[in-house]
Formats: C-alpha cells, structure tokens, sequence
C-alpha cells in the first residue's frame, strides 16, 4: 500500500460505507467488496505517518479478517479441520488489526479520541468489545477486544466506562459469520 495510493483507497472506503448505509450492500456484501478492493496488497507494514494510512492499515487487515471468518463459515460442516484453520488465521489478522490502532492512537497522543463499551446484540460479546471514535476524522470509527489497548485508553483517560450504542449499530449487530 502505498503512500499515494492512500487517498484513493480512503474514498473508495467511504463511498462502500455509504452504500451499506443506503442499504445498496449488505454487510457480507459490503465485506466482499471491500475484500475486492484491498486483494491487490499483499505486503502492509504496521508504521502508520497519518490517520489516513492508518485507517487503511486497520481496514485491510480488518477485511482480511472478516474474509477468512467467511470462508471458514462456509465449511465448518463440511470441513471442520480447515474451517478452524481459517478461523486463526482470522484472529491473526485482528492481532495485527489492533497492533495498527495502537499506532494510531500513538499517532494521535491518544488527542480527540473518545472509547467506550458498545452494546452488543451477541451475549458472549456484550462487555469485551469497546468502540474507539476519532473525533477529527470522517467517520473512523475502529472496534476491539484488546485488553491492552483497552489499559492504554484508559491510562490517557478518554476511555469512558459507560457502555453506548455503537455508532454504527446495524453494522456491528448484524451477524454474518
């Protein structure tokens, strides 16, 4: 991904988000496309210089993730044994996932960023998974479930213990794997 690509790639992301919240895409539809539009890159460093290649960074490696839960939900009765392989490959991707956003919130000196717990539909999800609102930025809004970026937020104190709706609600509730 390069550097003067990430302009491009940061509209095309947001006209994807409008057309899932125009409803033109559905969530698996919308996951599928953005997969189409990332499949190019093969190698993403984790150094993040603005928010914009952040946010890149974040989706491509989110996307990655979301495209192997797919796939390994198409085969876990067909093929529980590579299913559970492209499940940790998944979970792989959203380590590195969180390791771009705490490059972003160094970025950032965790300055206009405001977290907080999002309600989930999902009990087993309900308490671990906390929204991070780049107040500045166009609609750059990151999850996670990570404990230690979760400690850092609170430590720089724009962690708020409070659970909220989830700026994105529909996206985040509507299950697809």
């Amino acid at each position: 991904m390069k550097r003067d690509e990430i302009g491009t790639l940061c509209l095309k992301r947001l006209e994807l988000i409008d057309r899932l919240d125009s409803g033109e895409l559905d969530k698996e539809n919308f996951i599928l496309e953005n997969y189409k539009m990332i499949a190019a890159y093969d190698r993403v460093g984790f150094n993040v210089l603005s928010v914009d290649e952040g946010i890149m960074k974040y989706h491509y490696f989110n996307t990655l993730a979301k495209k192997k839960m797919l796939e390994a939900d198409a085969l876990e009765y067909k093929d529980p044994r590579r299913s559970n392989q492209l499940k940790n490959e998944g979970f792989d991707y959203y380590i590195k996932k969180d390791r771009i956003t705490l490059n972003m919130l160094a970025l950032v000196d965790y300055q206009g960023v405001n977290a907080y717990y999002i309600h989930m539909n999902s009990k087993s999800l309900e308490g671990s998974i906390y929204e991070i609102d780049f107040l500045e930025f166009d609609r750059v809004i990151l999850h996670s479930k990570d404990r230690k970026i979760l400690h850092k937020l609170k430590t720089a104190g724009c962690f708020q213990g409070v659970y909220r709706d989830s700026c994105i609600k529909g996206y985040v509730n509507t299950k697809v794997y």
